[in-house]
């Protein structure tokens, strides 16, 4: 069976650790900083992670649930990058927060999903999926456009 990921792009969090607090770049770093915080990147990890989690819960796919790492958030690129400094010079802090929680709320909400479905409850997977997690995904996504865009203006 295949293995469900919430891997995305690999970005070396040792190249970008240097970039912290709100400082001025030159054309030629921003080019790189753009291309090693693909933003869009780890944004379409997780939408897909969402859709094959939506297929368990709708019941249309064999794949198998025990080999998926999703209630550990700091697993993923996105996780990486939010537990370390990398994000800090195109995040105001409020943003920061919200990435944060949504992104853990994000791994736990489907972690739960996940427990309901093993114990037979698709009525409260199907509701949660729709609700809560579908709500933190939006959260999330709504902070890494708001990064993007500071990402752009650097």
């Amino acid at each position: 069976m295949a293995r469900l990921s919430l891997h995305g792009p690999k970005a070396s969090d040792k190249e970008l650790s240097g970039a912290s607090g709100h400082q001025k770049f030159d054309n030629h770093e921003k080019n790189e900083l753009r291309k090693r915080l693909n933003l869009i990147a780890v944004a379409e990890t997780h939408i897909l992670w969402k859709t094959r989690l939506g297929h368990h819960v709708e019941g249309n796919t064999r794949e198998s649930l025990d080999e998926t790492p999703l209630g550990q958030d700091g697993i993923c690129q996105l996780g990486r990058w939010i537990n370390s400094s990398i994000l800090e010079p195109f995040c105001e802090p409020e943003i920061c927060r919200q990435l944060s929680e949504a992104h853990q709320q994000f791994h736990e909400f489907g972690l739960l999903i996940i427990e309901r479905l093993k114990a037979g409850d698709r009525k409260g997977a199907a509701e949660m999926f729709a609700n809560e997690y579908n709500q933190s995904l939006r959260r999330i996504i709504q902070a890494l456009t708001q990064i993007n865009k500071r990402l752009q203006e650097v």
